[in-house]
């Protein structure tokens, strides 16, 4: 027996867990959009959010431009938040000094004629966008800041079969139900395909009645044009074999293929539906969000289709329903797993197996996108130039028996 009196517990992994300004990870993930509120959020009034251990408040003018500005106002510190909208800017519900979306100081209504010109205030801000009906924030350097990329799932320029739809993963519950624990053990989840065969369906039972649960399976982890994938490769009781590759998108993003895929019909690579995100809100907390290709006729959305992903599934418990103790313990879910790893997993205890080699994989890319920030260079999936539709690395492809013989050992 290993006695548990001299235990000691050492630090996280600061270089890839900690988000804060200045911290290596924090400034990686400041080089990109990210995404960090649903557009039909910001109405008449103010929204105030944390990403990244920075609160902002969020707002769209009457106008219908986005800004976001650090919350207290520059004149005695009141929370803009109170503020009030108006058609070029918000409000201090104090005094009255006018923002725009840009942290001008554009008026004060308590001081004399060409006060507020003379005073020249600029209140910080980031810059802010809306796209595909969620707002995205750019909070790196300035002279740093990219053009928002278009990736094919939801790139939908020419398409008239979806419409774009931003949702907030779980009503706000985070990413899988997980919410309160560190980014990283919950985005690096995505390259655990295990965790889906033990967890999902030999514990908790099957929750997600797809072929990804039958027959036997082969597993593999490889580096991608964007960051990192894993492949699965099952041959199925009806003689189909399924190929299906999810990929982890540099630094924080990631596509699911359909889980809910029956392998009954061939087809080849057959894309996500959902574009996501694993947000940190601090160091100790997350949020989820995405962009889907919802299918439509005509223009209009598809009513109560299913989503490729596990968003919406019965079988699990659902993230607003209070769960016993003891229903927990019986029957865990992401959050039961990945929550408990500590609020912040510390990688210096873990004795990692092959079965762990797509977690690896990803910290490693993640290290040298750190280290590419730090001397100075541009991160991975950061563009400078003009460019068009960004290709992903994620789908399932279901073969017949004639064309897996064909297809053996190449990417399908």
């Amino acid at each position: 027996m290993k006695s548990a009196y001299h235990h000691v517990v050492p630090q996280e992994d600061i270089r890839l867990t900690h988000v804060e300004r200045g911290s290596p990870m924090g400034e990686l993930l400041r080089r990109y959009w990210q995404p960090v509120a649903l557009s039909s959020e910001l109405g008449d009034l103010p929204k105030k959010v944390k990403i990244l251990c920075e609160e902002v408040v969020l707002f769209r003018t009457k106008a219908g431009d986005v800004g976001a500005l650090e919350p207290h106002c520059s004149h005695r510190g009141t929370s803009l938040e109170y503020g009030r909208i108006e058609e070029n800017g918000i409000r201090c519900c104090y005094h009255g000094w006018l923002y725009n979306t840009e942290g001008r100081v554009t008026e004060m209504i308590c001081e004399p004629a060409g006060f507020c010109e003379r005073a020249a205030i600029e209140h910080p801000a980031y810059p802010a966008l809306e796209f595909g009906g969620l707002v995205f924030l750019y909070m790196g350097p300035p002279d740093k800041k990219p053009p928002f990329p278009l990736y094919d799932v939801y790139d939908l320029r020419g398409r008239t079969d979806a419409v774009l739809r931003g949702m907030q993963l779980w009503e706000g519950q985070g990413v899988g139900y997980v919410q309160n624990c560190n980014w990283l053990q919950a985005h690096e989840n995505v390259m655990d395909p295990w965790h889906l065969l033990v967890l999902h369906q030999m514990i908790s039972g099957d929750q997600f009645n797809g072929a990804l649960m039958q027959g036997r399976t082969d597993i593999a982890w490889e580096r991608t044009t964007l960051g990192t994938r894993y492949k699965v490769i099952k041959d199925l009781p009806n003689g189909n074999r399924m190929v299906r590759y999810a990929e982890c998108v540099l630094p924080n993003a990631y596509l699911i293929p359909n889980i809910h895929e029956t392998g009954q019909s061939p087809k080849r690579k057959s894309l996500p539906t959902e574009f996501s995100w694993t947000v940190p809100v601090d160091n100790e907390r997350i949020a989820g969000f995405s962009l889907v290709a919802w299918p439509a006729v005509d223009g209009q959305p598809v009513a109560d289709w299913l989503a490729g992903t596990d968003v919406r599934i019965d079988k699990r418990p659902g993230p607003l329903v209070q769960r016993s103790y003891e229903d927990k313990q019986r029957k865990p879910d992401d959050a039961e797993a990945q929550e408990s790893q500590r609020p912040i997993a510390v990688h210096a205890l873990e004795h990692l197996a092959n079965s762990d080699r797509g977690v690896v994989m990803l910290r490693r890319a993640l290290r040298e996108q750190v280290e590419k920030v730090e001397r100075g260079e541009d991160p991975d999936n950061v563009w400078r130039d003009a460019r068009g539709t960004i290709t992903t690395n994620a789908w399932n492809t279901i073969l017949s028996p004639a064309e897996a013989k064909v297809h053996q050992g190449e990417e399908a």
